[in-house]
């Protein structure tokens, strides 16, 4: 597994969520060894063809679409709003489907009956909760659960960073986030009760991981900051592996690790052997379960969490060994602009080492650097055109998440978008245009394909969807453009949906 920006991925939306078609996925290389592969829950690494995950080794999907159920990329279940988590429309191997329930009960359904189908064959399985993910939705039985809650910010300020004093929102949203969390904790011990009883509980590894800290303010246990930072509270989270029949005492392990360790620690599990063409950042963990010592254990990790394309030193971390460098910078910051942190000392990143420890302050850097140059030379960053035209997705939806164009695009009607697309079949082509909000008076609707481009005039302020039928698509990698002019305002539709006739 490499490092995110390594596989074409550099943003959460804008259309840096696509991950590229070359990168060979953990389900990959398991589908080939003889393993059904299964995903549930949340994929966000592109919604059409050629990127999603039946698309890259997984043998059974359901999914929700975009980065979260009920965002702007999610069409099925964005129009619910304040439900848009319970009877959710998702994606089941490509087709749209209804189904009954809360999502992370339904995603948890969908992967015991998937364990249950797959009883006799090896298997791995993705169940990857959307919850506790915003918008804040859960079951009443589970919000009444923690409804009284109250918080006293001061008894949490023993140790490191004291919460920050909670008004009734962030107390409100700390109650939700406990009930969607104690939700997935009753999930997850239906499907042990279910590992159990079919008697493959010994011989199944699993491993329980999340992805960063906090959104929103609540217990951190001291740590620094939030989602979104590179400080503690925001890169470190718990991963615990549980496999009887290999390891029945417990064990905690204390060199660092991180996401990228997960696929080759799999595969060293599964006696698999890492092909040839796969390069991977992470190295197994496996070892280190057998109290092995490693030559690896103090190697760099790095993080970043920025908008588009990174850039050097801004909101960036190294770690190696037990000293971390904090940068929140610019590309000329002298070392001194720079945070340095023992965790062995100071686990609660409270104490700046750079001025007492410039050399290896200066080291993380130079790591840092390396680092960045070589993975701003990844091919896989090149654009990722979604695929018209093809047998294996038809129609295809254009949504927000995909799209690129001004900063920040999200439910916006006034912004400017475009989708990269490939028309791999030349031909003529239906488009629907549909938007947010009914079209508010008349105007003319503009589609741009390349050199192909088409205007419509529309004046029925009854509907938010307009078609314009046989368009003639040529074959190639172009921006698709399209915007609804009224007046002096120019409207991007809310999504596209492009049907090869």
């Amino acid at each position: 597994m490499q490092y995110y920006r390594g596989s074409g991925v550099y943003d959460t939306y804008n259309g840096g969520a696509i991950m590229a078609t070359e990168e060979i996925t953990i389900a990959e290389i398991l589908r080939d060894n003889g393993y059904t592969t299964g995903i549930f829950g949340k994929w966000h690494l592109g919604d059409a063809y050629p990127f999603r995950p039946q698309d890259q080794g997984f043998t059974e999907s359901l999914i929700h679409p975009s980065g979260g159920m009920g965002q702007v990329g999610d069409i099925y279940n964005y129009f619910k709003f304040d439900s848009s988590y319970f009877d959710p429309v998702l994606l089941q191997n490509g087709k749209a489907v209804e189904t009954k329930g809360y999502c992370s009960d339904v995603f948890t359904d969908g992967a015991i009956h998937f364990v249950e189908e797959n009883l006799e064959n090896p298997f791995f399985l993705y169940l990857s909760f959307n919850a506790p993910h915003t918008p804040l939705q859960l079951p009443e039985e589970y919000y009444q659960q923690y409804a009284g809650l109250e918080f006293d910010t001061s008894k949490y300020g023993i140790k490191g960073y004291p919460i920050k004093e909670m008004n009734e929102f962030h107390a409100g949203s700390a109650r939700k986030v406990y009930g969607m969390v104690t939700n997935i904790d009753d999930n997850i011990g239906r499907l042990f009760d279910k590992l159990n009883e079919l008697n493959i509980e010994e011989n199944t590894l699993v491993i329980f991981i999340t992805d960063n800290g906090p959104q929103q303010i609540r217990y951190t246990a001291g740590l620094r900051g939030r989602k979104g930072t590179v400080y503690e509270g925001g890169i470190k989270v718990p991963c615990f592996m549980h496999f009887p029949g290999y390891f029945p005492n417990d064990k905690e392990i204390g060199t660092a690790g991180a996401h990228i360790d997960l696929l080759p620690t799999i595969l060293d599990f599964c006696n698999i052997k890492i092909p040839a063409n796969v390069c991977l950042d992470g190295k197994s963990l496996l070892p280190l379960v057998k109290t092995q010592d490693v030559e690896w254990a103090e190697r760099p990790l790095f993080f970043h969490w920025q908008r588009g394309y990174p850039e050097r030193y801004r909101n960036i971390a190294v770690r190696k060994g037990s000293y971390k460098l904090v940068g929140h910078t610019g590309q000329d910051a002298d070392i001194s602009d720079f945070e340095l942190f023992n965790l062995a000392d100071d686990p609660f990143e409270m104490e700046n080492l750079s001025s007492l420890n410039p050399e290896i302050a200066t080291e993380l850097k130079n790591e840092f650097d390396q680092w960045y140059d070589e993975i701003m030379k990844s091919p896989n960053l090149k654009p990722r055109p979604i695929q018209l035209g093809t047998s294996f997705e038809n129609p295809v939806i254009l949504n927000r998440n995909d799209a690129k164009g001004s900063a920040g695009i999200w439910a916006q009607e006034k912004i400017y978008g475009y989708w990269d697309v490939a028309v791999k079949k030349e031909g003529y082509y239906d488009i629907s245009f549909v938007f947010r909000n009914k079209i508010a008076r008349s105007g003319n609707m503009l589609v741009r394909v390349g050199t192909t481009q088409r205007t419509l005039a529309h004046s029925d302020t009854t509907v938010n969807t307009i078609l314009m039928k046989d368009i003639y698509l040529f074959e190639g990698e172009y921006m698709f453009e399209s915007w609804y002019r009224q007046g002096g305002d120019v409207i991007m539709p809310f999504y596209v949906e492009v049907r090869k006739k």
